[in-house]
């Protein structure tokens, strides 16, 4: 290099080497606890037997550990039927189904910080609605003489400043999982026992009913999509049931409280565990085994299935996507521990499997921002 291309280069390069030279790379942020970095998962537990547990494995794969709640709350069960899970601030809130309560622990170290029993009854999801509220679905009394008791279903309003209810409003039968989609919750109902075909739309803040929007039999998984528009994924009545009806994929517009499009499957066809993937604007859904992917844009069911579950899971009991991975938990026979398969969401590939706790039904990314 000759001396004049050097004295022309030399300036700039030196000021980069001192600049590059005085800069340190970001401290890290340290972990706010053990289970910060990683996926919790609920397993939901058998009937009755009061087995419901919480495990934890970290964000690469590398470790799992089982039990996390009842190791670090001196060994205190969960309790009967583990519903779902959400997570806000530094809480983890655990609705326990068939005993009646939703367990409140620090997501970071899962030590419990309180537990609600009170206009608690039978609880099946919960949705954040503001900073301060979220709102909560309940059976009632499900497993008494008066199981189909129209009268005792309802969504309750919790303070998650104090952990307590504030209220409660009555629906119809079965209330189940809620989206929080331009002020008001869209309210899954499916029955229970049996069917109903409805969404129920609630204003939180005025603390009302506003309308119903008909839909297929026994709605379940909903959710909203990149839009605002919200989809609801309905399994219809199965065989046993005497009153065989088809599933429908349906598109609600906000806007209008109403049906923007309904897409039939075939009358043997009873969809489950929708989830929806923003990064991709697209949805996913289970049918006999095989995994569905759907875009919003799409105006048809697709043909094709795009991931064969068959050979790695036994019974799809519950579906989380992630950060383009696909988790698909697996209930086995009902009466061993289950397990948990991962795809990736962009290929379809199997990444691996771990083990689980009885019925696993919810996984939950849990890391600190």
């Amino acid at each position: 290099m000759n001396k004049k291309l050097l004295q022309k280069i030399g300036t700039g390069m030196l000021a980069a080497v001192l600049l590059a030279g005085s800069c340190k790379e970001p401290e890290p942020i340290p972990p706010k606890g053990a289970y910060d970095g990683g996926y919790f998962v609920l397993n939901e537990g058998q009937f009755m037997r009061d087995n419901a547990s919480l495990s934890f494995v970290k964000e690469d794969f590398s470790e799992r550990e089982d039990s996390v709640f009842y190791k670090n709350n001196d060994q205190q069960p969960l309790g009967d039927v583990a519903q779902s899970m959400m997570a806000n601030g530094d809480k983890l809130y655990i609705l326990v189904n068939n005993s009646n309560k939703i367990i409140v622990a620090d997501r970071w170290n899962m030590k419990r910080e309180a537990e609600m029993v009170s206009h608690i009854r039978s609880p099946r999801y919960m949705v954040k609605v503001s900073d301060r509220y979220a709102l909560v679905s309940n059976w009632g009394e499900v497993f008494d003489a008066n199981w189909a008791d129209v009268e005792d279903d309802y969504v309750a309003w919790v303070d998650m400043e104090n952990d307590v209810v504030t209220d409660t409003l009555h629906t119809d039968l079965g209330p189940n999982q809620m989206v929080f989609v331009g002020g008001n919750v869209y309210v899954s109902i499916s029955g229970v026992g049996m069917s109903r075909n409805k969404v129920s739309v609630i204003d939180p803040a005025a603390k009302r009913h506003i309308t119903d929007i008909q839909v297929g039999d026994r709605p379940a998984d909903i959710v909203k999509d990149n839009n605002d528009k919200v989809w609801v994924i309905c399994s219809g009545n199965e065989a046993w049931t005497g009153n065989e009806t088809a599933g429908h994929l349906v598109r609600i517009d906000p806007a209008t409280n109403s049906v923007a499009l309904d897409l039939n499957f075939q009358t043997t066809e009873h969809p489950r565990f929708m989830v929806y993937d923003s990064e991709g604007d697209r949805l996913f859904y289970i049918v006999n085994n095989q995994l569905y992917e759907m875009p919003v844009s799409a105006t048809a069911l697709p043909a094709q299935a795009f991931i064969d579950l068959s050979g790695d899971v036994t019974v799809p009991y519950g579906l989380y996507y992630h950060d383009g991975y696909l988790f698909v938990t697996d209930a086995k026979d009902f009466a061993s521990p289950g397990t948990v398969t991962v795809y990736d969401a962009g290929t379809g590939q199997k990444v691996g499997s771990f083990d689980a706790g009885f019925l696993p039904n919810n996984v939950l990314f849990n890391k600190a921002e």
